[in-house]
């Protein structure tokens, strides 16, 4: 968007030097933080952000997650600021804590129109329209097509040149489901399958890194954070995402840019992007036995079909680039 508008980021939490996706930022955009540094619901965002928008008189104002934080700016300001939410995953999902407290509010602003909600995937859009039953509007997730040098981060853990090499990234929580692919992939090894598991993203649930401890080897290896998500994948042979629930995963859409097989439950928009046994494999729920039974799948497969496999991903990226999801996203703003 920097390309052709004004673009400011606010972060309502102070960044840390891991938040890798803040300082990626183009320099062109302007960024603000409201410097939050603990979980929890304060009133005095609430506040900071009413304040930040007024003074800086946005024409538009993307919000995302967590609206609680932004009642106050929409009842006193959707007058002058058109407001938009998008819901990233399951729409019931998204009303977890002190949503579900604001449900009512966010609904009646949904409905009249003070804040214009917006769906990344055809699942999730139905999830909106159960729940809600109002207008959205669909706009698909998007990726920047990345530029992959021939370095490869990853060399080192392939163990023989006949090595599976797996990239899981996603933080560490609940909904990704970790710990059931760390033991999916300790009853492969102990089967004798000679595969490495890369596991990369922040330790957002301590606990559950603590529950993943106990597997952690030669072949199952924790990577912490990283900012080379694509270049990582460009040389895997595919990505895992065993999840719990689901929007239209980013690293989805990275995965597949780079013909880096994907691996997934069929929840959210996942299954409408993916078809199993053609540009990747889904696994029929988040279970342990179902992700089993599809790692199966995919380790009985021949070259060939691999190599057709990759090339169907790298063709169901077109849908996915971000400078359509820009062009769809400006043109909505204008609509509106």
């Amino acid at each position: 968007m920097i390309k052709t508008e004004d673009v400011t980021v606010c972060s309502i939490f102070e960044p840390k030097p891991t938040d890798v996706f803040w300082y990626k930022l183009d320099p062109r955009i302007k960024k603000i933080t409201l410097g939050k540094s603990k979980e929890g619901f304060s009133l005095k965002e609430l506040f900071l952000i009413l304040s930040t928008i007024r003074n800086n008189k946005y024409n538009v104002v993307h919000v995302h997650s967590k609206f609680y934080y932004y009642a106050l700016s929409v009842l006193f300001l959707h007058r002058k600021t058109k407001f938009f939410y998008t819901v990233h995953s399951d729409a019931k999902m998204e009303n977890l804590g002190w949503d579900e407290k604001f449900f009512p509010w966010k609904k009646y602003c949904f409905r009249k129109a003070h804040i214009h909600p917006v769906t990344i995937s055809n699942t999730s859009q139905k999830s909106f329209d159960d729940l809600y039953n109002c207008h959205n509007d669909l706009v698909y997730n998007g990726v920047p097509r990345p530029v992959i040098s021939s370095e490869n981060p990853v060399a080192e853990f392939r163990l023989t040149d006949k090595t599976k090499l797996f990239i899981h990234a996603g933080r560490i929580d609940t909904p990704k489901n970790q710990l059931v692919l760390c033991k999916v992939f300790n009853r492969l090894i102990q089967e004798g399958h000679d595969i490495v598991l890369l596991i990369a993203g922040s330790k957002q649930k301590k606990e559950i890194f603590t529950s993943l401890e106990p597997y952690l080897c030669d072949r199952i290896k924790y990577l912490g954070e990283r900012n080379d998500i694509p270049q990582i994948m460009a040389h895997c042979d595919a990505m895992c995402l065993p999840s719990i629930w689901e929007g239209l995963p980013v690293t989805l859409l990275e995965a597949l840019s780079v013909g880096c097989i994907p691996i997934c439950s069929n929840v959210g928009g996942i299954p409408d992007v993916i078809e199993s046994g053609m540009n990747g494999f889904l696994s029929k729920s988040s279970s342990e036995y179902d992700y089993y039974n599809t790692m199966c799948e995919y380790l009985s497969k021949s070259e060939n079909e691999y190599e057709q496999i990759r090339r169907n991903c790298k063709r169901s990226f077109e849908n996915y680039d971000i400078v359509n999801t820009t062009k769809s996203y400006l043109a909505l703003y204008k609509a509106y």
